[in-house]
């Protein structure tokens, strides 16, 4: 009988889904308001399809009003079906980009069920159905460069884990190592979009270059008789402007959420998310300021619930407790919060960490564990970089994503300082290090969209490139052009040459040539790997020490730069004294000069990290260390092609001989004894064209000598 009636009732809902009936609500005449406005690392490891990069652009979307009735996935049995169905509409105002008898648009895994475009119906005929996630529509006759309407009805039918998503309640998910098993909570319906998935669940215009205005309305079943939290709520990005309960057969059955934003939202950062949610609020204090930003929160009941700080159950009110302070700590570097609110829904099972879905972030639950904070702070940096000013194409992702991941670093300053930001930074770089060790990395500007969430490319190294132009310019000089650019390109869409431009116009004249920086660390592959060559130290007639030292870029490969520009720091520690060298190296050689008080212990390249490069830490033993040896004396002579060593001891000496190319390589040693007052001259092996370092060591110290072959 269950069975039975379950049948009946999908049969009636179907038939009412399918009647194009859309709510009034969906009228438009709401008035705009002008809102005085007071965060994706993905842990992701799931390959995205290849395909390739969206290029068409002939229209430009201004409104989106899009109804979807999520009825028949919620009423579905218990269990994961194949294929999962909803009706909807998306009316669209928009503006053809060119005189056509076309409409290009993008969806899959639906019909078009019907069209109109200006209150007219189009024949059937005139549809193109989707195929390879485009469809189109045809006119009669060539449409002018003006604001036209677009209504579409239409089906999706898919296997609901593509864009969109549904999840029944009791579902297992996964038994996380030394924890609980995982198992869906509630029935639970979303959409993910990033970075072309918008399509799978609405006709639109799938580009991250095309912001447009959105109402969201979304249908979902309602019992009168359950409380609020026990029924399916629903949220989405902006303010939830409307809540309408819908009748069947005089009985209340049906809910529509309607959420509208007067800010522009490019289609992957739409969001709507459905279950027996349970929420609370938390308050981020805007400094210097009596106002506050609501963060509003989703979870289900369990995790609401949650106690326990120690990771070993779900705790969303302590895990997302840490927000406010993000939001607050931001603000004082890129300017105002740019929306009226924040927020977090939880979802599981969720493919990556988090979403920064503007407004409304989707967070993996696994989050709410408490150990997620790095996540949380980077989808909150979202909010500026990514939100309110979005990459033009997915091959400048690196705008967005490496942002987010600096914005880490940044949050641990906040509340740490320095010292925590940059252990964060080098946590980043050695991540990039460790999956970048066959030097198999792309680019990071215009990388391929099956590999746009490359976490060494995307979100590790473009996290330094923020970096290194904060370190080079200086904080003063830095977060000034950052807010500029936020002011510029607010609620709209740059890209890397509009980035660079902005610091060409408000600091030129930098250490390093903007176009040089920019097209060696995105352009190009690698980073700097810097060698000593040699490391002498001398002795002046006034006894001071001073250090003579010459390093050597060393990377290769194919578009690796051979030579990258940057600031050099090297830190020379001596037995009483410590000084700090800073240069600009713009060759693969680079030679300097300083004085010490006292015989050197150590030398660090880059001490402070400025820089994404592979160093050595010269510590110990040098090539040279003093000039002259009072029982020894050496020198090179040279005879036609050939190069001789000769060696005269004071005392009767065992003597180790080495040889290292100017890159510091060792490509010869010999051992040899020598006589008191003896001279002993060596024949020195022949090597290609090139300058050497002839090390001789003795338990008197050692002596160095340059030769040119």
């Amino acid at each position: 009988m269950k069975t039975l009636l379950l049948t009946i009732f999908l049969f009636i809902l179907f038939q009412s889904a399918s009647s194009q009936y859309i709510p009034s609500i969906l009228l438009p005449g709401h008035q705009e308001e002008k809102h005085e406005l007071c965060s994706h690392a993905h842990e992701m490891h799931q390959k995205m399809s290849e395909r390739p990069l969206e290029s068409i652009n002939e229209i430009d979307v201004l409104t989106y009003d899009v109804f979807m009735d999520w009825r028949l996935p919620f009423a579905t049995p218990d269990s994961v079906l194949p294929s999962y169905t909803y009706s909807g509409k998306n009316e669209l105002t928009f503006i053809p980009l060119s005189s056509s008898t076309t409409i290009k648009l993008h969806a899959t895994s639906m019909t078009i069920d019907s069209v109109t475009l200006d209150g007219t119906k189009l024949a059937s005929i005139a549809i193109i159905q989707p195929s390879n996630g485009h469809w189109s529509i045809n006119v009669p006759s060539a449409l002018s460069v003006d604001t036209h309407s677009l209504h579409i009805w239409y089906t999706y039918k898919g296997d609901a884990k593509k864009g969109f998503y549904y999840y029944p309640k009791g579902m297992f998910v996964r038994k996380f190592q030394g924890l609980d098993s995982n198992f869906v909570e509630e029935d639970l319906a979303y959409v993910m979009n990033q970075p072309e998935d918008a399509r799978y669940w609405m006709p639109c215009n799938d580009r991250p270059d095309d912001k447009a205005r959105a109402r969201i309305t979304i249908r979902v079943p309602y019992d009168s008789t359950l409380s609020d939290t026990n029924n399916i709520r629903v949220t989405s990005n902006g303010d939830l402007t409307e809540l309408v309960i819908g009748r069947m057969n005089g009985i209340p059955s049906y809910r529509d959420y309607t959420f509208y934003d007067t800010t522009l939202i490019p289609t992957y950062l739409m969001v709507v998310n459905a279950s027996r949610f349970v929420d609370f609020t938390l308050w981020a204090k805007v400094p210097n300021s009596n106002d506050s930003i609501p963060i509003y929160n989703y979870v289900w009941k369990k995790d609401f619930d949650g106690t326990k700080t120690d990771g070993s159950e779900y705790n969303a009110k302590y895990a997302l407790s840490f927000t406010p302070s993000m939001i607050t700590g931001y603000i004082p570097l890129f300017g105002k919060y740019p929306f009226k609110t924040y927020g977090h829904t939880s979802a599981q099972p969720f493919w990556a960490g988090g979403m920064e879905h503007q407004r409304m972030s989707t967070i993996n639950r696994t989050w709410l564990r408490g150990f997620s904070n790095n996540g949380l702070a980077h989808e909150v940096m979202h909010q500026w970089f990514g939100d309110l000013v979005t990459c033009k194409t997915w091959g400048e992702i690196w705008l967005n994503e490496g942002a987010g991941t600096w914005g880490e670093a940044l949050w641990y300053e906040t509340w740490g300082g320095y010292p925590e930001y940059i252990s964060m930074m080098r946590s980043k770089r050695n991540d990039y290090f460790r999956i970048n060790g066959n030097v198999l990395q792309p680019p990071i500007f215009g990388i391929p969209i099956e590999n746009v969430f490359n976490y060494a490319t995307t979100y590790a190294k473009a996290s330094w490139v923020y970096h290194m132009l904060r370190t080079m310019l200086g904080d003063d000089v830095f977060y000034p052009v950052l807010r500029t650019y936020f002011n510029r390109y607010a609620y709209g869409n740059a890209n890397t040459e509009e980035f660079k431009n902005i610091f060409k116009q408000e600091a030129p004249n930098p250490p390093i040539d903007y176009d040089v920086f920019f097209d060696q660390w995105l352009m190009k592959r690698g980073h700097p790997i810097v060698k000593f060559s040699t490391l002498r130290e001398h002795v002046n007639a006034q006894n001071e020490t001073y250090i003579h030292f010459v390093i050597n870029q060393v990377q290769a490969g194919n578009t690796i730069p051979a030579i990258f520009q940057f600031p050099l720091s090297i830190r020379f520690i001596g037995t009483t004294d410590t000084v700090m060298y800073r240069g600009i190296v713009k060759n693969s050689s680079h030679e300097g000069f300083i004085k010490l008080q006292s015989p050197l212990v150590k030398a660090i390249i880059d001490p402070n990290s400025d820089v994404l490069m592979e160093t050595d830490t010269v510590s110990g033993s040098y090539l040279s260390i003093e000039e002259s040896m009072p029982t020894m004396q050496a020198y090179i002579r040279g005879f036609g092609d050939e190069q001789y060593l000769s060696i005269k001891s004071g005392i009767e000496e065992h003597v180790s001989i080495m040889i290292h190319d100017i890159r510091g390589s060792l490509i010869h040693s010999d051992n040899i004894s020598i006589a008191s007052t003896a001279l002993i001259e060596k024949k020195l092996p022949h090597f290609s064209s090139g300058m050497y370092i002839v090390s001789i060591r003795s338990t008197q110290g050692m002596i160095s000598l340059r030769y040119q072959l």
